[in-house]
């Protein structure tokens, strides 16, 4: 074949990084910004930072304790571009971002974007950009020496060297890893080059056949870079220690101009050694200093987060060893943008064709005695091992179970995989092979950035009110403060399961400008008004904050509203959807202009839980499950018992006395507490039943059922996992909710229930059955308090809106209407009991400059969801039908 040129395979691999780079926007990578933090202290400070950021500030976090070799080099690129805008872009940081991969466009982005970024390239934006080219670079140069290390340890495989570099130039998680600015592009550069200088060269004399490069001071140089870059460049040392000893030709010398008679091997490691602590030494003897530890970790690990005790080896490869394999090849963002399923298969069976050919070439080597070529592979092979290891040491330390991670060993896999392919085809073959191959490989590469990572971070398409009502079942025109308007929205499930999404599309527009950012914030409740699942979010999916928005323009979102596992019973949803920020909701009207609170409502879905209560999966530490529970009653009133069953299961022996925790709490004010031993035997099931008795002073609210397993002795809490994923540790389960409700009006004197007797039914719901009137006569101004008498028909599903109108003959200026006096209430009739009666107290003023006439007592009963009065019906009482499907129950005189 004709020898193909690295240079090729690095400007291709050049091209693709700078589309990455322009794809994705600024800080939209792993730790971006933290790592850019980092560049910008040293360049503004000529120092480098110190750990902890609280202590001496700075925005690097955890970063800061990485060593300083990439940020050095950046920070001298960049440092002449003026930053003043730098503030602003990190000021723009999404608070609710999705935090692992999920299959559903949904807050992949952790900062706002405006136009400031776009180019020409200015300010900020301009030196971020430098300094993602400066990683460009490094990973260009991770190519080329890619493809030097294939032709050195395999001269004879013509294709290996050109099938190695193509992958690693055209691995999309490599290609948007060196698009950013981080130090991983480097390190697998520096890694990459190197296994060059240390490769074994195929020669007969040395043993199996092989004889090492002496290149010491080379070797030196980058095992010290290669530590100053990232921690993890010190598993080159051991690495590069073990190729000295088994590739490296034992002769030995007497002259004295070589260290007086000592072994070449001795001299190499001294040489190489000595120069790689002359580079790198002073920064870890920095970290001794300042730390009292030279790998930095120690100040670095309490701002990572530790593992939780008992995440071992298993749990990693239950858990993440997928993630692992996921993000290696093709998880963008902040590890939160994955690729369709489909291309991690085509990855896979890739992996599978590469190492079938590369046990298929082993064989074949070891029938012909090619010790050396053994020797090469396992070269190959031993550095990968060594990388994956390193990985798997710092997953079970702290939470980094990220493919690229493994990138300092990717050109051995690439070789390795090269090596395998070319085995599966005879050498006339072999050329459409690869070419096959690389056209698979850069149509995914090519893709990555148009079909999934611009997707991604893209605003909503504004549409137009057609567009709009073919999006949406129901028009809302419901305003959200002065300027922002639901035009409708569709619910698309009748039925949802727990732990499944919920999808709901809403459609906005804004009337006016939107000066502040709101969060849309949508909950689907239980007739408890209990939360089954929720979202806050920025519009647009985290894309499109409200002060975003041009007015009259319209889009329509559609989120995936997540329901929790641990709904108790079959119940019927109500979606609630308010505007909102850190400290205030926006009030909400309805196209009348009437005020429905901060929160519109409208029909949600029926969740649907099987009769035997929910299935669940959480387990603490390994030894016991929780699999299921019961709650007897959602609202209760302070001082009653809380009833509650807990299913537990045990998974092994238990490792020592174990004991149950369940807490009623809102915030640190708990209400009721009881805890229990846990004794219990492999696989044996235990009904856990509890009556727990509410604080007799606890306020009115909603409190956080909470779940934890402890060992009685030293009061430690287990880790909790749920469905193999760990949970924080050291906090409860939150199980469920639980309602404390204010005591329910219930009506004093049954025998006398007002002084005016009527006998009106609103619906088939409830009943009126009297009523008082504080004063037959009033005044402009006068309060007037009217009393209600109601008893419940038939169970409610959910609360609705009770109103007292003062109705005139002539219009009020204030209101365009007739209305000169009002009282609204939500009333819990969905907590009442069926027969009781109940006592409803309205007071209102008369508008001090209401007209003397007649007027006329309005009571009336609507759906808040659908704006619906309920109809009423009049079978005994003096009482009047009106036209607005009400009853004028009194006439009333102002004189």
């Amino acid at each position: 074949m004709k020898r193909s040129h690295p240079a090729f395979y690095a400007g291709l691999f050049t091209v693709l990084a700078l589309l990455y780079s322009l794809t994705v926007p600024l800080f939209e990578g792993n730790d971006e910004s933290w790592h850019y933090a980092y560049v910008r202290y040293v360049a503004e400070h000529w120092t480098l930072p110190r750990q902890p950021p609280d202590q001496y500030p700075h925005l690097a976090r955890q970063e800061a304790s990485q060593p300083p070799l990439f940020y050095l080099l950046a920070a001298a690129l960049t440092r002449w571009v003026p930053q003043g805008d730098l503030a602003d872009l990190y000021r723009r940081e999404n608070p609710f971002p999705a935090l692992l991969p999920i299959g559903h466009r949904d807050n992949q982005n952790h900062y706002i974007h405006t136009d400031a970024e776009r180019f020409p390239y200015r300010g900020a934006a301009l030196a971020i950009r430098l300094a993602r080219l400066l990683s460009i670079l490094f990973g260009a140069g991770t190519v080329w020496g890619t493809y030097v290390l294939a032709r050195r340890l395999f001269p004879q495989k013509e294709w290996v060297a050109a099938g190695a570099a193509m992958t690693v130039a055209l691995t999309p998680g490599f290609l948007f890893t060196s698009s950013l600015v981080n130090n991983d592009a480097l390190a697998a550069c520096i890694a990459t080059w190197t296994l060059v200088v240390l490769a074994p060269h195929p020669s007969p004399a040395a043993f199996g056949g092989t004889s090492f490069r002496r290149g010491w001071s080379e070797a030196g140089l980058l095992l010290g870079a290669a530590a100053l870059t990232k921690l993890s460049g010190l598993l080159l040392w051991p690495f590069a220690a073990l190729a000295l000893v088994f590739y490296h030709q034992d002769t030995k010398t007497r002259s004295t101009k070589n260290f007086f008679f000592v072994s070449s091997r001795l001299r190499g490691f001294l040489l190489t050694f000595g120069i790689a602590l002359a580079v790198c030494g002073w920064w870890y003897g920095r970290n001794w200093h300042l730390y009292g530890d030279p790998t930095g970790l120690a100040a670095m690990l309490p701002l990572v987060g530790r593992r939780e005790p008992g995440f071992g080896l298993m749990d990693f490869f239950q858990t993440e060893a997928r993630l692992v394999w996921m993000s290696y090849w093709a998880v963008f963002g902040w590890f939160n943008l994955a690729a369709p399923g489909w291309v991690y298969w085509v990855y896979g069976l890739l992996v599978a064709l590469g190492a079938a050919g590369l046990v298929l070439f082993g064989a074949r080597a070891a029938r012909r005695k090619d010790w050396g070529t053994l020797g090469r592979v396992g070269y190959l092979l031993l550095w990968a091992l060594i990388v994956a290891v390193g990985l798997v040491r710092w997953t079970l330390t702290t939470g980094g179970s990220q493919g690229r991670l493994l990138y300092p060993a990717i050109g051995a896999h690439a070789t390795l995989l090269a090596l395998g392919w070319v085995q599966l085809a005879p050498a006339r073959a072999r050329r459409w092979l690869f070419l096959a191959l690389g056209a698979l490989l850069l149509a995914l590469a090519l893709w990555m950035p148009f079909g999934v990572i611009r997707p991604a971070y893209a605003r909503p398409a504004p549409l137009t009110m057609t567009e709009v009502e073919e999006r949406v079942s129901h028009r809302a025109d419901i305003r959200f403060g002065e300027s922002i308007t639901l035009l409708g929205y569709r619910v698309e499930a009748e039925e949802i399961r727990p732990g499944h999404n919920l999808p709901v599309i809403l459609c906005w527009r804004a009337d006016g400008p939107v000066g502040a950012d709101y969060f849309v914030s949508l909950s689907l409740q239980t007739v408890e008004g209990l939360t089954a699942g929720q979202k806050i979010t920025h519009p647009g999916l985290g894309t499109f904050p409200t002060s975003l928005w041009s007015p009259g323009v319209a889009f329509c979102d559609r989120y995936l509203l997540p329901v929790r596992e641990t709904v108790p019973r079959t119940t019927i949803g109500t979606l609630a959807v308010g505007l909102t920020t850190f400290t205030e909701r926006l009030p909400v009207y309805n196209k009348g202009g009437w005020q429905l609170g901060d929160t519109f409502h409208f029909p949600g879905p029926r969740v649907v839980v099987p009769d035997s209560g929910p299935v669940l999966d959480y387990r603490w530490g390994r030894e016991v499950a929780l699999v299921g529970y019961r709650l007897e009653r959602g609202v209760l009133a302070p001082g009653e018992e809380l009833e509650l069953t807990l299913y537990w299961r045990a998974l092994r022996p238990l490792d020592g006395p174990r004991s149950a925790t369940v807490q009623v709490l809102q915030g640190d004010d708990k209400i009721a507490q009881t805890d229990l031993p846990l004794n219990l035997k492999p696989g044996e099931f235990w009904a856990d039943h509890r009556r727990m008795p509410l604080a007799a002073d606890a306020p009115p609210g909603v409190y956080t059922i909470g779940v934890a397993v402890y060992d009685p002795t030293g009061r430690a809490t287990l880790p909790v996992y749920e469905h193999g994923r760990a949970l924080p540790a050291g906090s409860l389960l939150s199980l469920w909710e639980v309602r404390v409700r204010e005591p329910l009006p219930y009506a004093k004197d049954t025998q006398n229930l007002g002084e005016i007797p009527v006998d009106i039914r609103f619906g088939e719901i409830i009943h009126l059955i009297g009523y008082t009137v504080s004063s037959e006569h009033a005044w402009p101004g006068d309060a007037i308090t009217v009393t209600l008498y109601w008893r419940l028909l038939t169970r409610a599903d959910r609360p609705v809106n009770g109103f007292v109108h003062l109705l005139g003959t002539t219009v009020n200026p204030a209101t365009g209407n007739l209305l000169w006096g009002e009282a609204n209430q939500q009333l819990p009739v969905h907590w009442w009991e069926v027969g009781k009666v109940y006592e409803d107290t309205y007071t209102f003023q008369i508008a001090p400059d209401a007209p003397a006439g007649e007027y006329w007592l309005e009571v009336g009963w609507w759906d808040p969801y659908t704006w619906e009065r309920y109809p009423p019906d009049i079978a005994g009482g003096e009482a009047v039908l009106s036209e607005w499907n009400s009853v004028l129950l009194r006439r009333m005189r102002i004189p």
